[in-house]
């Protein structure tokens, strides 16, 4: 029994401290709501021939093959992936849709990670850091403060784009520093990561002990009940 449940714990462990992938992007762009300025990658299965990259005009519409014109604006990227299901599938049998944002309107700005409601907000003029965090709830329970990280796009001198990206400790805030509340960047995306090893130990305290501990209970009852 307690080698067991000392293997439940080191899998939650190991689980529980695993670092920032893609996935965490892919997640967030099915719930982004498109706007104008995007550029979307549209890829169709079986119907290659039908696969475009497009850019959502001002108007909020997007050109597809076949379709024509369609207003996409305000709509979810999984909301579209289904309409265009359903109306690709008159003309191509079980056809499979799948859309990512090749590149966000200059006018949004994102956070992912240990946040209360990771996504995409709208950018304006002199947004700061914690204009962001405070907007999307807050930081989450475990939270690192100390290592939050931005991604930013830039171009050089030839025009060409590089993804650059620095790490602030926002508690430096709490000791008056206030040059780490940046001012931030259309396009800028901030990771918020998770706390390692001592929360770790934190959310096992407070989520997989009660429940060893109500384990044990039953088990001693059981024990008892029958002497």
């Amino acid at each position: 029994m307690k080698k067991t449940i000392s293997i439940i714990i080191s899998i939650m462990m190991f689980l529980y401290s695993l670092p920032l992938n893609a996935v965490d992007f892919a997640i967030m762009d099915k719930d982004y709501f498109i706007s104008a300025g995007d550029v979307v990658n549209i890829e169709v299965y079986p119907a290659s021939e039908f696969s475009k990259e497009v850019t959502v005009q001002p108007d909020g519409t997007i050109e597809i093959p076949l379709l024509g014109s369609i207003k996409v604006s305000g709509m979810r990227v999984s909301e579209l992936e289904k309409l265009l299901v359903s109306k690709f599938a008159k003309y191509v049998s079980s056809p499979s849709v799948t859309i990512n944002i090749r590149k966000f309107s200059a006018y949004k700005v994102g956070i992912i990670g240990q946040i209360q409601r990771s996504g995409y907000y709208d950018y304006y003029e002199g947004m700061k850091l914690m204009d962001l965090i405070t907007s999307a709830g807050g930081f989450a329970d475990y939270a690192n403060s100390e290592k939050v990280r931005v991604f930013r796009k830039t171009k050089n001198e030839k025009g060409e784009i590089a993804e650059n990206s620095f790490e602030l400790n926002l508690g430096d805030l709490l000791r008056g520093k206030i040059e780490k509340n940046i001012v931030l960047a259309p396009g800028d995306i901030v990771y918020v990561p998770r706390q390692k090893f001592t929360s770790a130990g934190k959310w096992i305290t407070d989520n997989l002990l009660p429940w060893t501990m109500l384990f044990t209970f039953g088990l001693t009852i059981g024990i008892i009940s029958r002497k």
